[in-house]
């Protein structure tokens, strides 16, 4: 079979015209596919919804024994597809696969049309009435043209728990009896051949955050093999923790939407994979939760190869729409999510209640009954935001937004519901404290802590089963909702996948990779006042050292009773003069009180010192004839927090006694062009594949310039391709540009320029 998503045709319209010839001047493309291009930000939501036509032309060795299908992974929203001038329906799909059998209309050489509506539709779901993300145009998922036996199967389910019992199920399509046989791998070693459909497996190798192990079933019936990925696990959620493998695991995790800068939706499969990776890799959370719809199976497939928990979700937010075309819709979504993504051990609960809804007796009974009857070994659940909410579900999902300070992070478990289910916090932050890449140094240092005090309580209350917060990424959204630029900056990294400083708080809660970041530029002239205030540090180090122009301060340990039940909370710089005050003028033994004040006085302003300091300073003043001329020459010489020359910090973390990381900042006077990448080559396999640059404006010290807002200008060379236009702008002092393949091998070269630094990389394409 041909690889099905190269060489398609497109129009961003539709004309009668097009069922029968395609214009001349049509675009070739490849899937996925974002039908409309929009800007980053303020643009009007209707540019892409829009109606477009794709064609594609394909040959097939048609055998009178075999049945064919198309296979659509994912459209927006309503198609209408022809096959050699059949018209063989409408199809919705949204967030949801969907399957045609054209068995009787293929033919050797065959002309699909499809015209796709992806305009909104208040009779289907997420629709209906206000939503707080955008949908983006296209096939955005990949297609397939699958190959069948006159009887085949679908929906083969493969469950392994810890004990190493496998239990396998399936759907029959056809009326003659089939001969099924398996045989079970793990990895490239065949474990077991058999043929019964409950069995135990011996010394099976379990699926967990750090060893994921995966098996893959094949099912063998005549000359068709189908292959099923699965592991071995068990999950409980329990009103004292969650358990993976009866392993208590605290669940820490954010929210995800599936949406890009410029490329909408159309993002391929190794984009989806790019973001697990970040997830696990650079934020280092355990769970995710795909706000607010099912989302791509190379996300979930990936998940599963790291180790990624998951809790999906039905396409919806708030609404719940009345009609029966509505209703008959959110339960057709409710099956195709189950019997999609059930094979995946990354998953661990199904949910089957549109976020934010109010109850509906009816349609829940519905959608949790699906869901138990479709996977019988997973939990479901239902997210609300109020709280008592009637429950169907096996989880109460709550979005708990009660922290607006650092007073506290989480409502305790026993005030949210009344019943004895078990409780995951499934959104917390978000619009409680919006937060722009762009936004002031003191917003940036805010959010971070407050993150930091929502996993503090998370960590403190035995009794949830953990809390996900809203969310790994900035997203697009309607009018309605974000800043008015079309963007919703709820995100701990930007919507070019690049952190903010709240997402070093959850880095630092992993032992996996040394982190190191310092919740402030050190500047002063970013302060009220040039007043520091408490100069927090994101690590998971055991202790750091500060330098000073190269000259030792201090040790610091963690110690911050905000944050006492942290695994590893942030680190607090109390004092940035230390040791290094040495003058001669006072005693030594007054140089450790005197640096003390001076610390203070540059943390909080010498407004608010103790009055007993004041009173001492006054007195060592007096008594050693200290003018105040010479206290100001001490005060810029030690601390130079205005009026001072900068100073240069540098602090380095250790771990177990060992240096393991280190961050210099300082006076900001030289710069450069730094660019990195998350691979530097591209492999065309069954659809296009991608790379991301990520570009950073930084100075000698490696600080980013976060104010920094400079051209970027992109070329591309080679089989390669540009995605979005070729000057962008850096947002905070970084972005992430993105790279496709076009389906060609060769070498493709990527020019970055910007003022008068260029950057150039190589990549091969095979």
């Amino acid at each position: 079979m041909e690889k099905f998503n190269y060489g398609w045709k497109f129009v961003p319209n539709f004309k009668d015209e097009y069922l029968s010839k395609f214009p001349n001047n049509a675009e070739i493309v490849n899937l996925p596919h974002n039908a409309k291009e929009v800007p980053y930000n303020y643009f009007k939501e209707e540019m892409y919804q829009i109606v477009s036509t794709y064609e594609k032309e394909f040959d097939l060795e048609v055998n009178k024994d075999k049945r064919y299908f198309l296979k659509f992974d994912g459209f927006m929203l309503k198609a209408r597809i022809y096959l050699n001038n059949q018209d063989l329906g409408e199809y919705v799909s949204a967030y949801i696969p969907v399957e045609i059998e054209i068995t009787k209309f293929v033919k050797e050489h065959n002309r699909l049309v499809i015209v796709l509506d992806s305009k909104e539709d208040k009779d289907y779901p997420p629709f209906g009435f206000a939503l707080d993300y955008m949908t983006f145009s296209g096939i955005y998922r990949d297609a397939h043209l699958i190959e069948e036996t006159k009887t085949y199967l679908r929906n083969i389910y493969v469950h392994g728990d810890s004990q190493g019992n496998l239990d396998i199920s399936y759907d029959k399509n056809g009326e003659e009896e089939l001969d099924i046989s398996y045989n079970l791998y793990k990895g490239d070693t065949l474990v077991k051949s058999f043929k019964e459909d409950h069995l135990k497996i011996d010394d099976v190798e379990l699926w967990d955050l750090d060893h994921p192990t995966l098996y893959t079933l094949k099912t063998i019936i005549k000359d068709r093999v189908y292959e099923t990925r699965f592991g071995f696990r068990d999950i409980e959620f329990t009103n004292h923790g969650f358990y993976l493998n009866n392993k208590l695991v605290k669940l820490i995790g954010l929210n995800r939407h599936q949406g890009y800068p410029y490329m909408g939706y159309a993002a391929s499969k190794a984009l989806q994979e790019d973001d697990a990776n970040l997830l696990k890799y650079e934020v280092g959370v355990n769970v995710v939760r795909t706000s607010h719809y099912p989302q791509s199976e190379h996300f979930l497939n990936r998940c599963d190869e790291i180790g990624l928990l998951v809790v999906n979700e039905i396409p919806g937010w708030q609404h719940i729409g009345q009609s029966e075309t509505w209703r008959k819709q959110c339960l057709r979504n409710t099956e195709m999510m189950v019997l999609t993504e059930r094979n995946h051990p990354c998953l661990i609960a199904h949910g089957v209640r549109i976020d934010e809804s109010v109850d509906d007796h009816e349609l829940y009974s519905e959608t949790n009954r699906i869901a138990h009857t479709l996977d019988k070994y997973r939990p479901t659940i239902g997210v609300r935001n109020f709280k008592n909410s009637e429950q169907l579900e096996d989880i109460y999902g709550y979005n708990d937004f009660i922290c607006d300070s650092l007073k506290v992070g989480l409502e305790k478990p026993k005030k949210v519901k009344k019943n004895d289910k078990p409780l995951l916090v499934t959104e917390y932050m978000g619009h409680m404290d919006p937060l722009k890449a762009t936004s002031d140094e003191q917003k940036r240092i805010e959010v971070a802590l407050r993150h930091a005090k929502v996993i503090n309580d998370n960590m403190e209350h035995s009794d949830a089963c953990g809390a996900i917060g809203w969310c790994f990424l900035d997203y697009h959204s309607h009018t309605d909702f974000g800043s008015g630029d079309k963007i919703c900056p709820h995100g701990v990294f930007d919507l070019y996948r690049n952190p903010k400083y709240s997402s070093y708080i959850y880095s630092s809660q992993q032992d996996n990779f040394p982190v190191l970041e310092v919740l402030s530029n050190m500047k002063p002239g970013d302060v009220p006042e040039a007043i520091f205030n408490d100069i927090y540090v994101a690590t998971n180090c055991d202790y750091i050292e500060l330098y000073k122009n190269d000259e030792f301060v201090s040790k610091f340990y963690p110690k911050n009773d905000l944050f006492k039940s942290l695994k590893h909370p942030p680190i607090l710089i109390d004092d940035i003069v230390g040791e290094t005050f040495k003058e001669d003028k006072f005693p030594k033994k007054s140089w450790p009180k005197i640096a003390k004040m001076f610390s203070y006085a540059a943390m909080h302003g010498f407004n608010h010192l103790p009055l007993k300091n004041m009173a001492y300073l006054g007195y060592m003043m007096m008594r050693y004839k200290i003018s105040y001329t010479d206290l100001v020459g001490y005060w810029n010489e030690y601390v130079g927090a205005w009026g001072g020359k900068a100073k240069t910090y540098k602090i380095k973390g250790y771990k177990d006694n060992q240096l393991v990381k280190e961050v210099e900042l300082g006076p900001s006077n030289s710069f450069d062009l730094e660019v990195t990448t998350n691979k530097t080559t591209l492999v065309n396999e069954e659809t296009y594949d991608s790379l991301r640059i990520r570009v950073r404006h930084i100075d000698s010290h490696g600080s980013l310039m976060q104010y920094s807002n400079r051209i970027i200008n992109i070329k591309t060379e080679g089989p390669i391709s540009l995605v979005g236009p070729s000057s962008q702008c850096l947002l905070g002092g970084q972005l992430s540009i993105y790279i496709n393949s076009t389906g060609k091998p060769g070498v493709g070269k990527v020019t970055i320029q910007m003022d008068e630094f260029e950057k150039t990389l190589q990549i091969e394409v095979k």
